[in-house]
């Protein structure tokens, strides 16, 4: 499981570089514009939120460093101040002024979200975290709800901490708090190397290698999604904690595959190796060698979390499509350091990818090709 930790780390660090306009939700109001403070709101969740405000006719007040992309929302209120194990600065949030919401986007250390929630939690009317599905303790069983076991004793890396900074949450403002656990988020602004991978080589190659029968499946939400529910749980002050576990209907590996090729118009042939001969022959790994993919022999349930709670309150969900459409957008726009994978730890060499295709080619006939039964 190290290495599903270790993305869903990295997905919550993902960051961006200029603003892209989203599609899809329009805002809508719950009669009178909030006052919003959103602790961040420069990266890559952060600023789909603060858009989503905007559309809203909320009034949006910004607390970061002002050093990662300043340029975004020059119209906006900015509060200077940073936050940091030991050094942080709150100076800028002290005093007597009033929020009607907080909305906590980024800290995976949990004292950060204690210090700051212990200096809001009488200013304002309700706090919303961003959280993640690596609270989970266990991913054997499929259909994990919100009352699934958590971590329990384990600080120091990202799901410990998380469910340390729910706790104090639910400590200090019962009933008046809001948390959602998403699984991987795609979408624009994406910097990440996960989805980048497919994106790349369905775009730049022939025939792209996919891992297994295409059966298993994959969960993900749009960060518009995200966004969207975030300010909607802020406009009607939706308490405790919500999967956000996307599609709103199973997808399959090959469903995802195929529908983000369609989306960004790739001709490339997806060939479908058998996971035991990538895996005990080749030794390509689940997760990084092979992102997103998650096979149920290995994690039953990680990529079968239920939703059913937030989609029963209108969460919404886009299709593949969607978010492909606008992830390869970005993917374009964003000038990246390098395309080369392996890339973060995600992904394999082209040159790798190649000679797994010519051996798989030329197995024996009773290795036949998945493909050509898909």
């Amino acid at each position: 499981m190290m290495k599903r930790r270790q993305f869903l780390q990295a997905a919550s660090t993902c960051v961006a570089s200029t603003l892209i306009g989203c599609n899809g939700y329009t805002g809508k109001t719950t009669g009178r514009p909030l006052n919003i403070l959103v602790l961040g709101g420069t990266n890559f969740v952060g600023p789909a939120i603060v858009e989503q405000a905007m559309l809203g006719g909320h009034q949006v007040t910004l607390f970061n460093r002002g050093i990662t992309r300043s340029h975004l929302f020059p119209g906006l209120e900015k509060l200077r101040g940073h936050r940091a194990v030991d050094q942080s600065d709150l100076s800028a949030l002290q005093g007597n002024r009033q929020w009607d919401a907080v909305i906590d986007v980024w800290p995976e250390h949990s004292s950060l979200v204690d210090e700051t929630a212990m200096l809001l939690a009488e200013r304002t009317d309700y706090y919303f975290f961003i959280s993640s599905i690596a609270v989970y303790s266990d991913f054997s069983q499929a259909g994990i709800t919100e009352e699934s076991p958590v971590h329990q004793d384990s600080p120091g890396w990202y799901g410990g901490e998380k469910v340390l900074a729910e706790s104090r949450l639910q400590s200090l403002l019962p009933g008046r708090f809001g948390v959602a656990r998403c699984h991987a988020i795609l979408g624009p602004r994406d910097d990440g190397s996960a989805y980048h991978y497919w994106l790349r080589r369905l775009s730049a190659y022939d025939e792209v290698l996919a891992p297994g029968t295409g059966q298993d499946p994959v969960q993900f939400v749009d960060v518009r999604d995200v966004a969207s529910w975030v300010i909607d749980s802020v406009e009607a002050k939706r308490p405790g904690i919500h999967n956000l576990t996307g599609p709103d209907t199973p997808v399959t590996f090959n469903a995802f595959l195929e529908q983000s090729r369609q989306a960004i118009g790739s001709e490339a042939k997806i060939t479908w190796v058998d996971a035991d001969f990538l895996r005990r022959q080749h030794n390509v790994r689940s997760f990084d060698n092979m992102p997103l993919w998650a096979p149920l022999d290995e994690d039953l349930g990680f990529q079968q979390i239920s939703s059913a709670r937030a989609l029963a309150q209108g969460m919404q969900f886009r299709p593949v499509q969607e978010t492909a459409a606008a992830a390869w957008r970005w993917f374009q726009a964003y000038n990246f350091k390098s395309s080369q994978f392996p890339l973060n730890g995600m992904g394999i060499s082209r040159e790798r990818e190649q000679d797994l295709l010519d051996a798989w080619h030329s197995a024996p006939v009773n290795n036949q090709e998945l493909s050509d039964v898909m």
